[in-house]
């Protein structure tokens, strides 16, 4: 039986690193060989092959990283069972939130998967991870992932939750795509593998706002925001999506103006609702668009994806509202 091929991506992060063992510290590897020197035992049951797109860590990560993922996957994409991404970990909800809207009708998994330790470390996680990965490029799964520790999870639903091997990542709206224990258990609401046409968009506008709310927040500081004239907003809001009726001659004039605003919640499980109560009514005939039960993280990516596919303000709103690629709740 002929082995998987999956492709290896490296962008960065600790995995690319080693503890240099005569100094003690931590420093970039020489080259990809020294990653590949670390599953021997692997390398039998599948075939790896290895790219470097950059070398940055995760808090250097821009848009134009994300490009770069996508066109690689894209040129590469008939050659392979599957993708690894290896990523900091920092960032890896942007960039994975943003592979999903980029690369849409996978066929074959797309996995995101890091470190919180130098793959050299004899106590780290990063051999683990990137094994855990490597068998998850394998399985009967068709989206954007990420891969740290024995769970699979939805790459744009995740959010790095603790500093811990076992549980950096979760998806607390959901639950994993599938688990390792001593077997493998895959849950039905993954995408499964089927012939699918994939849909390349690398298009992103980074000319986006995050703006968290938070008792007193000045008018002057929404002023400042204003003068470095974003294209988008999305509006971290207190539970279902309430802000307080101050703010509303701002979101009035920011909407009247043209830029969009998405709200999101707070609440980690949190979900938007501008039907629930008044206020939030008033908000959604402003012209507000709900985040519904997104990530902020995966709402930022989406606004910047979608303001480059968008033609006019209705048609922003219908791809910010609707499913794509299981990113929301509807």
């Amino acid at each position: 039986m002929a082995r998987s091929k999956v492709a290896i991506l490296y962008v960065g992060g600790s995995i690319g690193m080693k503890v240099n063992q005569k100094s003690g510290r931590i420093e970039p590897i020489d080259s990809l060989s020294e990653i590949h020197r670390f599953l021997p035992e692997l390398q039998k049951e599948v075939a790896l092959k290895f790219y470097s797109i950059t070398h940055v860590g995760s808090s250097d990560i821009t848009p134009d990283h994300w490009v770069e993922i996508a066109e690689m996957i894209r040129r590469l994409y008939d050659q392979f069972d599957g993708f690894v991404v290896i990523h900091g970990t920092n960032t890896m909800s942007y960039t994975a939130s943003a592979l999903s809207f980029a690369l849409q009708g996978l066929s074959k998994p797309v996995v995101f998967t890091g470190a919180l330790l130098p793959i050299n470390d004899l106590t780290g996680d990063g051999r683990m991870n990137l094994i855990f990965a490597i068998r998850t490029a394998q399985l009967d799964i068709a989206e954007v992932c990420i891969v740290l520790g024995p769970h699979v999870l939805r790459a744009n639903r995740a959010k790095k939750v603790d500093q811990s091997f076992l549980s950096t990542f979760d998806t607390p709206k959901m639950l994993p795509l599938a688990d390792f224990n001593i077997d493998v258990t895959l849950y039905p609401h993954r995408m499964v593998r089927r012939k699918r046409t994939l849909v390349v968009q690398p298009e992103f506008n980074p000319n986006v706002i995050l703006l968290t709310l938070n008792p007193g927040l000045s008018e002057k500081y929404l002023d400042a925001i204003l003068a470095a004239e974003p294209h988008g907003i999305v509006l971290r809001a207190y539970g279902p999506g309430m802000l307080p009726e101050s703010l509303f001659p701002w979101v009035k004039r920011v909407t009247e103006i043209g830029i969009p605003i998405v709200i999101t919640s707070q609440i980690l499980r949190g979900r938007v609702d501008l039907h629930r109560y008044r206020k939030q009514l008033t908000l959604e005939q402003m012209g507000v668009i709900s985040g519904k039960d997104m990530t902020f993280e995966c709402a930022m990516v989406k606004l910047m994806w979608a303001l480059k596919q968008a033609k006019n303000p209705r048609r922003l709103r219908e791809l910010i509202e609707k499913d794509l690629v299981g990113e929301l709740t509807e």
